[in-house]
Parts: C-alpha cells; structure tokens; sequence
C-alpha cells in the first residue's frame, strides 16, 4: 500500500495507493515548528508558512490561489510546535500542475519586502484575536504552564512584541536553514504511480545541500516542582474558560494507544464520562472535552469546558472526581469495548480520505522513521486492558501534577476556592 524513496539529496517521499479516489492529497513538510525558535524570534516559522503563499520567481499570489481553486481544489498550511506543512486535494488529471504549484511556493518564494509588511500586520492581528478568544487563548496558556521558559511554550504564532520585531531577512535566513532537501518529506495519497510522483520530485527537487537535519532541544517538564502550578486571567467574559493539564505521553510512547483509548472513555466524545456528568446529568457546560497532545519527546493530556462563573469550582470537582475515579476503579467491558471500537472506526474513517490519510502518516513518518501499520495499531489497541488504564491514570493523574489555567471575572477568593477543588485524590 505505501511505497517510499529517499533520494541521493535526502529528501524522502512517501506514497499510499489508494484506489476508487477521484482526489489526491499532496503534502509537503518542513521539519521547522515553533518549538525549534529562539524567544526573540518567535512565530518565525508561522511567519514563513503565510510569505509562501505571498509569491514566487514564476506565480503571483493570485496566481498560486487561482491555479489550485481554479480546478477545483483546495490549498492551505499549517504550523505547528514540530512542523510546517504545505498541502493541497485536487481532482485527480490536475495532480501534477498541484505539485508544481507547491514545490514552487516551498522552493522559490521571494519573500518581497512589501509583502513581508503588509502580512505581518495580517499576522499581528491574528495574535489579536486569539488573545479576545479566552477558549483558545487558555489553551496558549496552558502549554507555557506545562513547559515554562522554553519554544514548546511559546505561542506558535508568536507574540505582538517578537512578531512586531521580526526583520525579512529572518524570514530568508530561517527558509535557508531549514528547507532544504534534507529537511523535507513530501506524501502523496490517492489513485496514483509512485513511480510517476518519483519523476516529479526528481525533477523539482534536485538540489543537494550539507546542511544537517534539524533537531530541537528536549523539553524540560515542569512537574520536577512537585506541586500545582496555576495561571489566572482576570477578564470580563460570560462564561469562565479554563483548561486542567497534566504531562502525558510522546509520540511513540510503548503506551500511546493505551493512553488515546483511556481519553475516549474520559472526554473524547459524547459517550465519555465527562460530557455525560458535566453536560448531560448536571448542565454545567456546553462544551466538556479531553484531548491528547503528542510529541517527539513528550506530551500532554488536558480538559477544557466553558462555563457560567459561578458554577466553574463545581465543574472543576466534577472533574476531579471522574479523574480520580479512573485511578480507583477499573473500567467495566462494555465501556472498554466501546472505547477500542471508537478509536478504530475513527482511524479507518480518516484514512478513507486522501488528504486526511497523507497527512496523518506523514506527521508520523517526519519524527517517528516508519511508514504507520494499521493492523499493528489494531493489534496494539486490543491488547489495551482495565488494568492498563488504571496503572495509566494512577501515574499521570495527582494532585501535584495538576495544571490549570483560566480565564473569566476572578477575585482572591474566587482563586482561593478554585485552588481548593483541584485535588485528585
């Protein structure tokens, strides 16, 4: 199903065959994220991934736009703490003239001095409505708890002050470091020949470079204070926003999948205990949720809700109480079964769609090396016992470990109770 080449220049490519698709997902990846960025130049590779679109030696930025959604496809990017991703779905006869249109925004921008001014203003005022965003903004505030004074903190987008003092030549100078043949992976999905992707990077890609693979400094977590560590923000908003963290798994951790299981069955959907005794049995909140973050080298497990003021002490004691729940009792069968059944009919579900299933075994290929096995995951999933999620939620979920931010109409007291109901005994 999955073919791979790595080319004499280092760049490797990746293809999965899937037939029956009229569409192709094409995905190029930059090892450079938020996490690899000095303070004073963070949100640089966020800042990088908008001048792409901003022109080329060949295309205007209209251009670019209109080459893709004139055919009927779509283009887009994203950054995150790891990587900078260029992707596009296009019907399948305009795949190569796709491909065209990326390798040329990854290899030849021009990064122009006006576009440079006029974006960073588009940029700025991005920051700005994350910051009005308290539901998105705690999130920003929970990963500089979880990873205080160090990139994977850091807002991937940066803040008003490093972005403000970003020159162009930063933005020339991190393109040369980082895109480079080396540093790049390029996965393809859909109805396609390996063999005929292989002639298209070798004719784009051609450039050797003795630039190194880029690596990033480990994370330090701060759970070596041994005690809560708490981040309030006093803001006139209708409902009280906050997000409880706890260090989790990386990546290729032995105990992801028992872990990915163990979040369904706490907040992942609306089955999960969370959503069922914080929304449905008490009406606390309209939005109740758990999510797993994973990285290289670490991870993080949080719970986020929304909720009127006065009722955050008793959503967050609910919470504590579902989470302390997990350490005590074992999870029944049914409930187990459930949580496996989820989480493979999802992974299967995804993989049905060319773009989704190019992008998700390339975030996996970048770090982890290896192409992704479904029957391996599948195997590894139903392996997941009771006991494995109680030995798992006894050793990420205490009392000291807790992390909270928060965001709403606050005073002393107010924290002091907040404080209090964060125990997870």
């Amino acid at each position: 199903m999955y073919e791979q080449t790595t080319f004499d220049n280092g760049l490797k490519l990746v293809s999965a065959r899937l037939s029956g698709r009229e569409s192709i997902g094409l995905a190029i990846w930059a090892r450079v994220g938020g996490r690899f960025e000095q303070k004073r130049l963070s949100g640089i590779s966020h800042f990088v991934e908008h001048m792409l679109f901003k022109g080329t030696k060949q295309r205007s930025t209209k251009q670019i736009k209109e080459e893709i959604e004139g055919v009927g496809g779509m283009l887009n990017a994203f950054t995150s703490e790891e990587s900078t991703c260029y992707f596009v779905k296009i019907p399948k006869p305009q795949f190569e003239l796709a491909f065209d249109v990326l390798q040329d925004m990854v290899n030849n921008a021009t990064l122009k001095v006006e576009e440079f001014n006029k974006e960073r203003t588009v940029i700025l005022e991005e920051i700005k409505m994350y910051l009005d965003l308290p539901a998105q903004y705690v999130h920003e505030i929970m990963s500089e708890l979880l990873w205080p004074a160090q990139p994977l903190g850091q807002p991937i987008a940066g803040t008003i002050e490093s972005v403000s003092k970003l020159k162009r030549n930063d933005l020339y100078n991190h393109v040369q470091s980082y895109y480079h043949p080396k540093n790049l992976l390029i996965t393809v999905c859909g109805e396609i020949n390996h063999h005929q992707i292989k002639g298209l990077t070798e004719r784009y890609f051609n450039t050797h470079s003795k630039k190194p693979i880029s690596k990033f400094k480990t994370a330090e977590a701060s759970s070596r204070s041994k005690h809560s560590r708490f981040h309030f923000l006093d803001k006139k908003t209708e409902q009280t926003h906050f997000v409880i963290g706890f260090h989790g798994f990386s990546r290729n951790h032995p105990d992801r999948y028992k872990l990915a299981v163990l979040n369904i069955i706490l907040g992942a959907n609306m089955s999960s205990r969370l959503f069922e005794e914080v929304r449905e049995q008490r009406g606390l909140a309209y939005e109740i949720k758990s999510g797993l973050n994973f990285f290289n080298d670490t991870g993080s497990v949080v719970v986020s809700a929304g909720v009127e003021p006065k009722k955050a002490p008793l959503a967050i004691r609910v919470i504590m109480r579902e989470l302390g729940r997990l350490k005590r009792q074992p999870v029944s069968k049914n409930e187990l079964r459930r949580a496996k059944d989820y989480f493979l009919g999802q992974l299967l579900l995804g993989l049905e769609d060319t773009l989704d299933h190019a992008l998700w075994y390339g975030e996996r290929i970048l770090y982890g090396g290896e192409i992704p096995n479904v029957a391996e995951i599948r195997r590894q999933v139903e392996q997941v016992t009771e006991k494995d999620l109680l030995d798992i939620s006894k050793k990420l979920f205490s009392t000291e470990k807790i992390h909270l931010s928060l965001i709403g109409p606050i005073d002393s007291k107010f924290e002091a109770k907040i404080k209090s109901e964060c125990t997870c005994p």
